[in-house]
């Protein structure tokens, strides 16, 4: 019998310990909501840090990144704010906040590149396809999968000439629609995944090719960049107005 009590009272004390130890590494490990009172208090590199600790960590959210490019904005480093209101827009495209802050921070960066207009039907789609984000259109897809599938039955158990035509147009028409759902949440995901980066440093000068020092143009810190290509230590990039060139990969952070 005191045997067994000796073994409970082990047990209690190792549950009691583990139950102390990650209690105390809880409290002692930065949080979101650490990251907010800095914030709110005004301590805006203490809430930079935080956050980037909390991100390091693994966590991904649009609100996390939100705050740390708000943290980097009032700290005047714009191009990480930029750094992050994109990686934030990329998982909530469609948020107000995150649009206008990132519109905000834009104007603080001294390159302001015109974009390539692109052809009418191409700017047409692109405003379709962003009427919803990535997921959304996967759903709306799927259900008109599921519709096209009803209508498909309905031809083939339709008894009369006229049902079975009715029928098959309504599939056909489905289908187009499926199609069109299925074409657009590729050019969301596109859109999100993007391959393209913020140039971090000050000045940087673009070069023709890889490890030469023959300059093309000069873009500065801030600038969104496309990324097409990557040698060794190099990126070929492009910006706005579709010109380009390589960079070091030192210069520039991927979103």
């Amino acid at each position: 019998m005191k045997k067994k009590k000796r073994i409970k009272t082990n047990r209690f004390l190792v549950l009691l310990g583990m139950t102390v130890f990650l209690s105390v590494s809880a409290f002692s490990k930065p949080t979101f909501e650490q990251g907010n009172e800095y914030y709110i208090a005004e301590e805006f590199k203490k809430a930079a840090e935080t956050y980037m600790e909390v991100v390091e960590s693994g966590f991904v959210s649009a609100e996390l990144y939100f705050n740390l490019g708000n943290s980097f904005f009032r700290l005047g480093d714009y191009p990480r704010a930029i750094l992050y209101y994109e990686k934030a827009q990329r998982l909530s495209p469609k948020d107000e906040e995150i649009l206008m802050n990132l519109g905000i921070a834009n104007t603080k960066i001294t390159d302001k590149f015109e974009m390539m207009p692109d052809v009418f039907f191409v700017r047409w789609w692109k405003t379709f396809s962003g009427f919803f984000a990535r997921d959304q259109w996967a759903i709306v897809f799927l259900c008109l999968i599921f519709v096209s599938v009803l209508c498909l039955a309905w031809y083939f158990l339709a008894s009369t000439y006229r049902d079975k035509r009715m029928a098959f147009y309504v599939c056909f028409l489905f289908v187009i629609f499926s199609g069109t759902a299925f074409g657009a949440a590729i050019q969301q995901h596109r859109q999100q995944t993007r391959h393209a980066g913020i140039i971090m440093k000050h000045k940087v000068s673009v070069s023709s090719s890889p490890q030469t020092d023959r300059e093309k143009f000069v873009i500065h810190g801030g600038t969104k960049v496309d990324i097409l290509d990557e040698i060794g230590g190099y990126y070929r990039i492009r910006v706005a107005d579709g010109s380009n060139g390589w960079v070091s990969k030192e210069v520039l952070t991927v979103i």
